[in-house]
């Protein structure tokens, strides 16, 4: 197992003794208010779009459908946003992403205010708010080591998720049903506005963001040629790195399994739990005060616990929420159980993400993380279309069993093929600059993370 590390260079992502979050630099902080002013639309969405597909229809392969279709484009497009990302400045595409997305929920809304919609057109739209979001995420993922600094990796990412997690699933999911039982188009509206203002946020941030290393010639541009050697070259060195590629494999698991109960879960709430709408809310609340905590504790942890142990109880702990969820008719345990899996969730998406930045060079960034969520995302509408399909044939407490299994196949593999500490990993072969860390073969005790959004709709 080798010496333990000392706290400066644990998990691979050096990590400060003293000192506090408002040490951050201030165009982190922008990048933070961006994403949490956002990020409260987002959780409006999370109860407002099942709502809204359940009042065009109850079949629950359609209703599962909405998840599907906010996670298909990472199948089609993901590789090319990534290799599109690492030439373009990535802030300003995250600013074109926002703006597009501000004009199809703005669009949406006016739809469902004239009551001209349908669950097809819905669908749609979600696809392509997903598009959108395959070049945000790309590109934001890049962001945030440059806004941040690398040896803050671990506190910025838990400082996002944490801000995340009290909008997007604390206030944002309980105000969506209250404001949808008032006017369906009410949380749309807001959401739209939450774009435009993490638009406005984004618009402040200083400087560049465009990789020099990957910088193509004018005619490399315009070669779909290029562009397609370019994209491959992330799931390449993805290949390479046994540690996220260990990650992504688990990743998929976890992205199909929590997309299967999520897929089905406002039927389930509704019919297994006896919730309505607002009940409903209430509910992701629930598991939004675990995500919270799970925000808090996500750093000290990574200090001090073996990632492999980390992850492994995270995954195997949000299985055994979802299985006691299947099990259960009763409101208050499901909200309970929901909270340990709203904590585990967390703690996976800090200690990988922050993993994943800190091991990938700058010039490759956006197509490793292109490549990654291809992978993880890309599972998830199966996902989706699994929990829809027991659903329907077998019923609600099937589908959300099924996701328990996959969760604790997760646990399982990353149990027994992430690297030991002090374990010799060949490093990926490319032309390159290698990652910045290898904290896995150094001896230390690495935490990388990658947000596993478990079927939900986050910016």
């Amino acid at each position: 197992m080798g010496r333990r590390p000392t706290p400066a260079t644990q998990h691979g992502v050096r990590v400060r003794q003293r000192g506090g979050p408002l040490e951050l630099p201030w165009d982190f902080w922008r990048f933070w208010a961006a994403s949490s002013v956002s990020g409260l639309g987002d959780g409006l969405m999370l109860s407002a779009f099942p709502l809204l597909a359940v009042h065009y229809t109850r079949d629950p392969l359609a209703v599962s459908g909405i998840s599907a279709a906010a996670q298909a484009p990472w199948l089609v497009f993901g590789l090319l946003a990534g290799g599109l990302v690492d030439r373009w400045d990535r802030r300003v595409t995250m600013l074109g992403a926002d703006i597009v997305r501000t004009v199809l929920v703005g669009g949406l809304a006016a739809l469902v205010a004239f009551d001209v919609g349908n669950i097809w057109v819905m669908l749609a739209v979600l696809f392509l708010l997903g598009t959108a979001q395959t070049f945000f995420d790309s590109a934001a993922q890049a962001v945030i080591p440059r806004v941040a600094g690398r040896e803050s990796l671990v506190r910025a990412n838990g400082l996002l998720q944490g801000g995340a997690t009290v909008l997007v699933q604390f206030a944002g999911p309980a105000a969506g049903a209250a404001l949808f039982a008032t006017a369906p188009a009410l949380p749309l509206t807001v959401d739209a506005v939450s774009f435009a203002l993490g638009v406005a946020l984004l618009t402040g941030i200083s400087g560049t963001f465009r990789s020099a290393d990957t910088a193509p010639s004018v005619a490399d541009r315009a070669s779909v040629r290029s562009l397609l050697g370019s994209a491959a070259e992330g799931l390449r060195w993805l290949r390479g790195d046994r540690v996220v590629r260990v990650l992504a494999a688990a990743t998929v698991l976890l992205g199909v399994g929590s997309a299967a109960a999520w897929g089905v879960m406002v039927l389930f709430a509704e019919e297994r739990l006896r919730l309505g709408s607002t009940g409903y809310g209430l509910l992701l609340t629930s598991s939004a005060v675990g995500s919270v905590i799970g925000s808090l504790l996500a750093a000290p942890l990574a200090r001090r616990l073996p990632i492999r142990l980390l992850l492994t109880g995270s995954a195997a702990g949000s299985g055994v929420a979802f299985a006691g969820l299947a099990a259960t008719d009763s409101a208050i345990i499901g909200a309970v159980l929901l909270a340990l899996n709203g904590l585990m969730v967390v703690v996976w998406n800090v200690v990988t993400v922050s993993e994943r930045q800190a091991r990938i060079p700058d010039a490759l960034v956006g197509r490793v993380t292109a490549a990654y969520r291809v992978l993880a995302w890309g599972g998830m509408p199966l996902g989706g279309l699994l929990g829809g399909v027991l659903g329907s044939t077998l019923g609600l407490r099937p589908a959300v069993l099924a996701a328990a299994l996959l969760l604790a196949f997760a646990a399982v593999l990353i149990a027994l093929a992430l690297p030991l500490p002090g374990a010799t990993e060949k490093q990926p072969t490319t032309t390159l600059p290698e990652p910045r860390s290898s904290s896995m073969v150094s001896g230390s005790k690495s935490t990388n993370t990658d947000p596993v959004k478990f079927g939900k709709i986050i910016k």
